[in-house]
This record gives C-alpha cells, structure tokens and sequence, in this order.
C-alpha cells in the first residue's frame, strides 16, 4: 500500500480527482495521513506489527516518499481513506453541505477504527 494511492482514493471519496480543480496538494492529504498513522499507532498497539516488516515504530511519511510502500497493512485503509476525507470536508465545514459531509466521514473513520479495535 502506497501513501500517493491512499491520496488517490481520498481524493475520489472528496470528489477533488479532476488535476485542472484540485484544491488541496498532496501535501495536504499526507500531513492528514500521518495524523490518522499516529491515531493508529496509538490506538491500535497491534498495528506495530506488521506482515511484511515485523514489529515497526511509527515515523511520519515524508512527501518524498508518496510513491514507495508503506509498512502499515493494507487492514487500515479503509480507516485512512474516510480519516482524510473528514480531514478534507471539515476543512471547509463553514458550507453545510461540507459540514454533513464532514460528519459522515468522521462516523465513517470512527466506524472503521471501531472495527479495528475491537469496539475499544
């Protein structure tokens, strides 16, 4: 799982994938990613332990390094898609339709991290 396909997908779930419209850089979308890494990290002490690596510690993903693989398992995308796109509505939360949607995602990441961790 790359960081930059994750972006991909929040992107798409925020309708801001058309290149000529885009108003947030990935930049923005990765500062929202190592947010919910760190949500993860400290929530889910499981999550250290990863398939492919063994145990990790967490480090924040630079923007250089968009397109390499991510040590985190692919279990916690959902959680990262719906944690940037809340990132990304509540970033405008003034517009209700923006503030609905924000909502939505928010219960979505909760949803998610909920199922991650076994309801704690």
């Amino acid at each position: 799982m790359k960081p930059i396909d994750i972006i991909k997908t929040a992107r798409l779930a925020t309708f801001d994938d058309k290149p000529d419209q885009q108003t947030w850089e990935d930049k923005q979308y990765l500062v929202a990613l190592n947010d919910a890494r760190s949500l993860v990290f400290s929530k889910c002490p499981e999550s250290r332990v990863t398939a492919v690596v063994g145990l990790t510690a967490y480090s924040e993903i630079a923007e250089a390094d968009l397109a390499n693989e991510m040590v985190d398992d692919a279990i916690y995308r959902n959680f990262y898609v719906e944690f940037l796109a809340w990132r990304f509505f509540d970033s405008g939360s003034r517009d209700t339709a923006n503030r609905q949607k924000a909502i939505d995602h928010k219960t979505g990441y909760m949803q998610a991290l909920s199922s991650l961790t076994g309801g704690r």
